[in-house]
């Protein structure tokens, strides 16, 4: 009896085992989960460019009002964007548009001081998040984000509140889960003399969405945003890094080829 009790609980705890590293495989095959995001979005915070928001502080009226008057500017919308955070001014309260471009599974907001953040529709009635995480210390190693809410199926434009009479500004991201395009290109060569004509080739794949936007840097401070097949003759011998960045209007990858080209003087007949 006791051999037999002996063999069911090696036999269990084999199957909680393989239970376990199925579940692992999930979790790492899969390049949306959230632990990934949060680290881009801490990249994007500490590494990025701040664009300062445009915000508005009227309390006095309805929410749909202010959506109303807010939602004709276009230009001062924040937007999903994975290449700036953005620095909201703040006066103990404010108010923003926020734009969700893509449909995505979910967008994640995250700001680097704790602060209330409501989200409405153009009717006035209040988006509640998934859910809301006060610190990203633990699960992303980013103590700088203090607040991250997630929301499910946003699309288009919706009015922001965001309140902390403690500050002037507080910084925030916004991101998806959509996967962001990946760059990649060849070149017909990568040694040339001065003069010649060199065939780049632009070898990217798509993300969630297709890509609408390639700008090219041949590393001599000259450029294009022509897409498919560019060509470009370098007037002075070294050694250049071209680059290559994709994006689909609001996710963006560069690829960097350090030192990809070298020139030479002379010809090649």
């Amino acid at each position: 009896m006791k051999v037999s009790k002996k063999i069911l609980f090696l036999f269990l705890i084999g199957l909680l085992i393989s239970a376990c590293g199925n579940l692992l495989d999930d979790f790492e095959s899969n390049p949306l989960d959230p632990l990934s995001i949060d680290q881009e979005m801490c990249n994007i915070l500490n590494e990025l460019e701040s664009i300062t928001a445009s915000t508005f502080n009227i309390d006095s009226l309805t929410e749909m009002t202010i959506f109303d008057s807010l939602v004709q500017d276009s230009s001062a919308f924040l937007h999903l964007s994975n290449r700036n955070n953005w620095e909201v001014p703040i006066d103990s309260s404010c108010y923003f548009i926020l734009h969700a471009p893509q449909e995505a599974d979910s967008y994640f907001v995250a700001f680097d001081i704790s602060s209330e953040f409501h989200l409405y529709g153009g009717d006035g009635n209040r988006f509640e998040p998934n859910s809301k995480t006060t610190s990203l210390r633990s699960i992303a190693g980013c103590p700088d984000i203090r607040v991250r809410q997630t929301f499910s199926q946003l699309s288009g434009a919706y009015l922001a509140k965001l309140v902390n009479p403690n500050v002037s500004s507080v910084k925030m991201v916004i991101m998806n889960t959509n996967n962001a395009p990946i760059a990649n290109f060849s070149t017909s060569t990568s040694d040339a003399f001065v003069g010649d004509s060199i065939m780049f080739t632009d070898e990217s794949s798509q993300g969630s969405y297709p890509i609408v936007l390639h700008a090219w840097n041949f590393g001599d401070n000259n450029s294009s945003t022509d897409s498919s097949v560019v060509f470009h003759a370098y007037n002075d011998s070294g050694e250049y890094s071209p680059s290559l960045t994709v994006s689909d209007g609001y996710l963006f990858h560069t690829l960097f080829k350090n030192a990809h080209i070298s020139v030479s003087e002379g010809n090649n007949e």
